[in-house]
């Protein structure tokens, strides 16, 4: 038979083992929820987005539009859901994820998960000039060179949009998405201009 100590121990560690559980869901179902709502903006992000036509045959073609996952993919099913089978301008999208860079091919949607900080700025200058619209999650990608960042907003999901790395790029970027994005600039010290 227990002591009396050893059930109140026991009664109190299962309080505490759900108090905890309890408190870590919310967060998890939130991130789950933004990580979704993400997935669904990186396949309208590409609605308003002018290519140059030598990008696969640009908006009007009847090519593909590639979107792209680097790193540990955050988005799970939601991204396929939102992104394949759902043409942008006449083209068919097609979704790859990859470890490294070189896995991914031929991007026109890249998004850099956090898992490749490390790496954010040789990648970002490695597309300084290329028609990719890069998206990231992770504080200072868009001063960095990246052309959008998600950010949280209380409950919900926003997002920077560089407008010096678009210009960059050759992409244009609608009015409509600007006027729905907080419009920052590089920053010439992250960038190591």
């Amino acid at each position: 038979m227990r002591s009396v100590q050893t059930i109140r121990r026991l009664l109190l560690l299962g309080a505490v083992t759900c108090a905890l559980a309890a408190g870590s869901v919310p967060g998890e179902a939130q991130s789950r929820a933004n990580h979704r709502t993400e997935a669904e903006d990186l396949r309208r992000f590409a609605d308003f987005v002018e290519w140059p036509q030598s990008t696969n045959g640009g908006n009007k073609g009847t090519g593909t539009i590639n979107f792209c996952v680097l790193g540990k993919d955050p988005f799970g099913a939601s991204l396929d859901e939102f992104i394949l089978g759902h043409p942008v301008g006449g083209r068919m999208p097609t979704l790859v994820r990859g470890k490294r860079f070189e896995d991914l091919g031929s991007c026109d949607v890249l998004f850099v998960s956090s898992s490749e900080t490390k790496f954010q700025s040789k990648i970002l200058n490695r597309l300084n000039r290329s028609p990719v619209l890069t998206v990231g999650e992770t504080i200072g990608f868009a001063a960095s060179g990246g052309i959008i960042q998600f950010v949280p907003e209380g409950d919900r999901v926003g997002f920077l949009i560089n407008v010096d790395a678009a210009g960059r790029t050759g992409l244009k970027l609608r009015a409509e998405l600007l006027a729905l994005a907080h419009v920052v600039h590089d920053n010439p010290a992250k960038r190591g201009g």
